[in-house]
């Protein structure tokens, strides 16, 4: 081993002088780039071997081998404390790494030195379901936040979910996978995945997470009154989405139109207060609205609303087990949310083709209709742009022909960005275009073209969306989605 000792300490020493010698300030932007996705490719390394190291510290500190296991016999409470210790990261850095390498042992248990595996009742060593994508983590093939996301998101075996379904459906979020898409992404296309496995499981988690809603407010000795809540999803979404109504302007929400819009827009935006300060002035005002008047006072006749994402075939499920997914966040809700919710706003019914593409609802206006608008955010779930995480909510539709130069609105030709992707878009010479080809996947026919400046070739990078039929490309194929608020 001390020979990769000191190949290991040669390749710090070599990064460690970089860090010194090198002169960031003269480089292109290119070379800034490059320098970043490098860095971030040995990170990765690193990590997976920081892995392999916590899978042995867990492998030598089983339960089993009690105070003489290794975390415990250098006087440590469990091999996650050892690990913070030996590599100085913080408690949340080492909990990541303590969890790559349960996974790592649990994967792949192999004997220790006078040691033998426990065979004794002849019962074949069964490995966990995420043992394939450990490989592909430890091979480099999946880096290590996108596994821990992934494993993460589909969770346990289960009575009602197997080893090979967890796999089977570990393997089809990873073909959906693009290469920007961050760990977060991974986690909820891995959650909508194991809804629509597990779907008595959505309506247990549903109760669960209404059982740890809760809000407590106290007033402290100066007088001011404090407050500490989580909500479930669902009532957290109405509080998000009305909060981001009321500062849509100060946060990046999506530009006004009319005078009036437009003047109100720009007295937020130009409001001293800090974007935490708004928001607590407009939790006091919606509780006074609430009391004394209309919502539509406060809220200028925009009344928000959870926005529900449902498919025909989920609708139409004889056992009416059917799944939908809360906008902007693919947070699973059952068939009984649905309805309650149908009985508060209703619903508009929309539909897609076999491939997920949206059906054309008219291109005779300049503006993008309120019905397309409903289709766009089902199929393309948020900003298409790569990285890019805003909701609908957040969004403007983007015409990829542009009015002024003939284009019409169409739907085919209309994506959603989010206010700062398409000012950037249409003033750094950014170019969004659709292929004419019939892939089978409806979202691999958007490219993002970069300006000369950014990318001297000019490479097209293909785009993503995150809508309802992304995430589960089997529901594709039902001939129709619905939508529900």
């Amino acid at each position: 081993m001390e020979d990769l000792f000191e190949e290991v300490r040669a390749i710090e020493a070599r990064l460690s002088n970089m860090c010194v010698s090198v002169n960031l300030t003269v480089s292109s932007g290119d070379e800034l780039k490059t320098l970043m996705r490098l860095a971030s490719a040995v990170k990765n390394t690193a990590d997976r071997v920081l892995a392999l190291g916590a899978a042995e510290i867990h492998q030598r500190s089983r339960r089993e081998l009690g105070p003489a296991g290794l975390a415990k016999a250098e006087g440590h409470v469990n091999p996650q404390s050892m690990i913070a210790l030996l590599t100085g990261c913080s408690r949340s850095e080492a909990k990541k790494l303590d969890g790559l390498g349960k996974s790592i042992m649990q994967a792949a248990p192999l004997p220790r030195p006078n040691e033998a595996l426990d065979t004794s009742d002849g019962s074949p060593i069964t490995p966990p379901w995420h043992a394939a994508i450990s490989a592909r983590m430890i091979a480099g093939d999946i880096t290590p936040d996108r596994f821990e996301a992934l494993r993460a998101g589909l969770g346990e075996t289960t009575d009602r979910l197997s080893s090979a379904e967890l796999s089977a459906a570990a393997e089809q979020v990873l073909s959906f996978l693009h290469a920007d898409d961050l760990p977060e992404t991974v986690y909820r296309d891995a959650r909508a995945a194991r809804a629509l496995l597990d779907r008595a499981g959505v309506a247990e988690t549903e109760k669960e997470q209404y059982a740890r809603q809760q809000a407590k407010i106290w007033r402290d000795r100066e007088g001011m009154v404090h407050l500490n809540a989580v909500f479930a999803p669902e009532d957290g979404s109405f509080v998000k989405n009305t909060l981001d109504l009321l500062l849509g302007p100060r946060i990046g929400g999506p530009r006004s139109a009319g005078k009036k819009a437009v003047a109100e827009a720009q007295a937020l935006a130009d409001d001293p207060r800090t974007v935490e300060q708004l928001t607590a002035g407009a939790l006091v005002a919606l509780v006074k609205a609430g009391a004394a008047v209309e919502h539509s006072t406060v809220l200028a006749k925009k009344r928000p609303a959870v926005q529900i994402v449902v498919t025909a075939a989920e609708l139409t499920r004889p056992d009416g087990d059917g799944i939908a997914f809360i906008e902007g966040t693919g947070v699973p809700v059952t068939m009984t949310t649905v309805d309650r919710l149908v009985c508060d706003s209703g619903y508009q019914p929309i539909m897609v083709a076999a491939d997920g593409s949206p059906l054309d609802l008219g291109r005779e206006h300049r503006l993008f209709q309120p019905a397309q608008r409903l289709v766009l955010n089902a199929t393309q779930g948020g900003c298409v742009w790569p990285g890019c995480e805003k909701p609908p909510s957040f969004c403007e539709i983007h015409h990829i022909e542009h009015w002024h130069t003939g284009g019409k609105t169409d739907i085919q030709d209309g994506v959603l960005l989010c206010k700062h992707h398409h000012l950037l878009l249409h003033s750094n010479e950014w170019r969004i275009n659709r292929t004419t080809s019939h892939d089978d996947r409806y979202e691999n026919r958007y490219w993002l073209t970069p300006p000369s400046s950014v990318d001297p070739r000019r490479q097209p990078r293909q785009l993503r969306f995150s809508g309802v039929v992304r995430r589960n490309p089997a529901l594709a194929t039902a001939g129709g989605d619905r939508r529900r608020a």
